[in-house]
């Protein structure tokens, strides 16, 4: 059975961070009321089942109890009682204040490694379209492309330099058109590349020419980088890149709901390359999943068939770089090894509501696309809903919202109205049915 350790001091703290893979510390201080309602939650999670069976430590800090204690509470950024701390190999992952019983207990059961309910399922037509990215590989006429941001770029008439870069507009474009565009046409010409390419400059042209031009006019710099990241060198330098500083996060943030068709078509298939590269797949996971999300919100109902296709393209992509990580972690349960990066991902990546959204917005695009559609798009969407919902960590969360929003009606009456669509082919109609009957939950009535 696990006990309470209890932490008088920084060093008593960061020793049992040392000794322990995992360790949920709870912040508490005597005279807070929410503390004392807090501490049976706290000795529950002691006692669970799972947490029997894994190496994490309990760890009861009360600030309080001294000044050394208090030390500890300092150093953690706590302030506010009670709160709640997972570490993984000594690394803070997590963070909530207050008393939040369902979150902590989701939080909890993502930290100990339950064993999941789908993890048994037999999904043989999910599992036959296995997890490899989409890729979208078809290379433009880059003399059309070069002459496009020429033309762009001799029609701006003013130029601010960024703070991050200094580069003028003659610096830009003779980077430009002198470094990156030959770049990009070497690499896929399979000519001799350069053996260090300045990518630092590329960034900064991207930097530069987004600081001083519309979005709408920005995407042919898109569809390079869409390019350039099937190359390993340049999507491997990408993810070594956080936020801001990274090209990928630069190009997203100017994406929203009133941007260009082809801004957005560019920026969706840019992203769905990214994930080819499996590091930088999950740097744009942890550094930008708000923006991923509200980018994809709209563009799965956007307008346009090439847009909504794409957006399925990268929601699957997104969600098969998910699965690969959330199978490991399940197969690997608490063994020593297990990699902190994946912990890191899964415990700060993402919440209940950030993947809800996305999983709204793909039903939402089921069930308003058109009965005439060949069934390419139905296909992209159901297999993105279905690697949402088979290993999430929230489950319980979003088989109540799908059972709410009627996901099974849905696609059900998506398969009923598809079966004699001579377009569909039979492997869709399937999946349809898979995805609905063995992962989506009856409708709650109302």
């Amino acid at each position: 059975t696990k006990r309470i350790h209890s932490c008088i001091s920084l060093p008593s703290f960061h020793s049992l961070l040392q000794q322990h893979r995992g360790v949920l510390a709870f912040f508490t201080t005597e005279i807070c009321h929410l503390s004392r309602k807090a501490r049976p939650l706290f000795e529950e999670f002691v006692h669970d089942k799972h947490s029997n069976d894994s190496p994490v430590a309990f760890v009861q800090v009360d600030l309080d109890a001294s000044h050394d204690a208090a030390a500890v509470g300092i150093e953690f950024g706590v302030r506010a009682t009670p709160t709640f701390m997972f570490f993984v190999g000594g690394m803070k992952v997590y963070a909530t204040q207050g008393y939040d019983v369902q979150q902590l207990r989701m939080q909890l059961s993502m930290f100990l490694h339950p064993v999941h309910p789908h993890l048994s399922l037999s999904l043989p037509a999910l599992d036959l379209l296995g997890l490899e990215p989409i890729r979208f590989n078809k290379v433009p006429d880059l003399t059309v492309v070069s002459a496009k941001l020429r033309s762009f770029l001799d029609s701006a008439t003013t130029w601010f330099q960024p703070f991050d870069t200094s580069l003028t507009k003659v610096d830009t474009m003779g980077i430009l058109f002198g470094t990156v565009i030959p770049y990009v046409k070497a690499s896929t010409t399979s000519q001799c590349l350069p053996p260090h390419p300045l990518f630092d400059l590329w960034h900064d042209v991207t930097s530069s020419m987004s600081w001083n031009m519309p979005e709408d006019q920005l995407f042919p710099l898109v569809d390079l980088w869409r390019i350039a990241l099937l190359d390993e060198k340049v999507s491997s330098w990408c993810a070594d890149r956080n936020g801001l500083d990274s090209p990928i996060g630069l190009l997203l943030s100017k994406a929203c709901e009133w941007s260009s068709k082809n801004y957005l078509l560019t920026l969706l298939r840019m992203l769905s390359n990214a994930f080819s590269n499996r590091a930088l797949g999950w740097k744009v996971l942890l550094s930008a999943q708000n923006n991923l999300a509200m980018l994809l919100e709209h563009t799965l109902v956007h307008e346009d068939t090439g847009v909504r296709k794409s957006a399925s393209s990268l929601t699957f992509n997104t969600f098969a770089r998910l699965q690969e990580l959330r199978v490991e972690n399940l197969c690997k349960g608490d063994e020593e090894g297990a990699d902190h990066l994946e912990m890191e991902i899964s415990m700060t990546l993402l919440n209940a509501e950030w993947e809800a959204s996305i999983a709204c917005a793909v039903l939402a695009a089921i069930e308003r696309e058109s009965d005439g559609d060949t069934g390419t798009l139905i296909h992209r969407q159901v297999a993105a809903l279905g690697l949402i919902v088979r290993f999430s960590p929230f489950i319980d969360h979003l088989l109540q919202l799908l059972g709410a929003l009627h996901a099974q009606s849905i696609l059900k009456n998506r398969f009923r109205g598809n079966w004699g669509n001579c377009n569909m082919k039979e492997t869709i109609c399937v999946l349809l049915q898979e995805v609905a009957d063995k992962l989506c939950p009856p409708s709650v009535l109302t």
